[in-house]
């Protein structure tokens, strides 16, 4: 077995690039370091340097050893992270993640709630991408993490929390009496659509669908703060969930519930290994903020 003074030398060498450097760098002698690199071989089984003329040339195993042991550093890195902040005191900080639908108005009125609750709590809030949820979840320090989407991963409990309907958006001075009656009034309009296969884009192009509306005009956005963004400025209508709308300006748009019974499922997302009273509380916040903030 491998001791953890072995593993220090042969990093050393890896990185000095020489025995010679790697002794320098240990402040040890080089026939130590020599004998240290022909012992791992002999347990490995494995050649780690070819040794030409004086020089070390690492071979594929020894980069392949290399990588395996700075993933065990970065679980080891993390793992003393997590026992650090579990001796914490409790409440010490909160690490959020969000994505942009849901990390401007729902998420921070819910860590509002979860702060006037729990006095002692200081948070981090941090707004996520799709592809940025997995890891954020399973880097070791973040505490929950909340989407309109599901996560399935083993390491993950992903539990739905509550969900928000779909709100047409259209800019203020367009004139029009209800979603119900104007959705299929629409076509000629300007619509805000977004990237298929996301969850929005889901939703609008099934309610499109489900009302036979297909849009003459489009413009392709992202996020849906974006297309909130562009209602404001006027460019067109478009479809968001509610949540998105309760941060709009409604000095600059018109806010109107669609006739539909799709609606956007809320998720609370959070470790395997992190639950916990903040979080416990955290996920009762998101629900009392769900049934409040429901839009008209």
């Amino acid at each position: 077995m491998l001791t953890f003074r072995q593993i220090e030398v042969f990093k050393a060498v890896m990185a000095a690039g020489s025995l010679a450097g790697a002794a320098r760098e240990l402040r040890i002698a080089q026939p130590t370091v020599t004998r240290m690199i022909l012992r791992m071989e002999d347990q490995l089984g494995a050649r780690l340097f070819n040794r030409v003329r004086g020089r070390l040339t690492p071979t594929q195993e020894a980069a392949r050893f290399l990588a395996e042991i700075d993933r065990a550093y970065e679980q080891m890195r993390s793992a003393v992270e997590r026992a650090a902040q579990a001796a914490l005191p409790e409440h010490a900080v909160f690490r959020c993640g969000a994505s942009p639908s849901i990390g401007r108005g729902l998420v921070p009125a819910a860590l509002a709630l979860l702060v006037e609750r729990m006095p002692a709590v200081s948070l981090q809030l941090d707004i996520l991408t799709v592809s940025q949820v997995l890891p954020y979840l399973l880097d070791g320090a973040a505490n929950a993490a909340v989407t309109l989407f599901p996560v399935l991963h083993h390491e993950v409990v992903s539990t739905p929390v509550g969900n928000g309907r779909p709100m047409l958006l259209v800019p203020a001075g367009m004139d029009i009496p209800s979603a119900e009656a104007s959705l299929a009034g629409l076509a000629d309009r300007a619509w805000i659509v977004f990237q298929p296969r996301s969850v929005h884009g889901d939703m609008a192009a099934g309610i499109l669908s489900d009302h036979g509306l297909r849009p003459a005009r489009t413009h392709l956005v992202r996020f849906a703060e974006t297309a909130v963004a562009l209602v404001e400025a006027g460019v067109g209508v478009c479809i968001v969930d509610e949540f998105s709308a309760r941060a709009a300006d409604m000095s600059r748009l018109r806010c109107l519930p669609v006739p539909t019974t799709r609606r956007y499922e809320a998720y609370l997302h959070r470790p395997l290994a992190a639950r916990g009273e903040v979080t416990e509380r955290f996920e009762q916040c998101l629900k009392d903020e769900l049934r409040a903030g429901s839009m008209p």
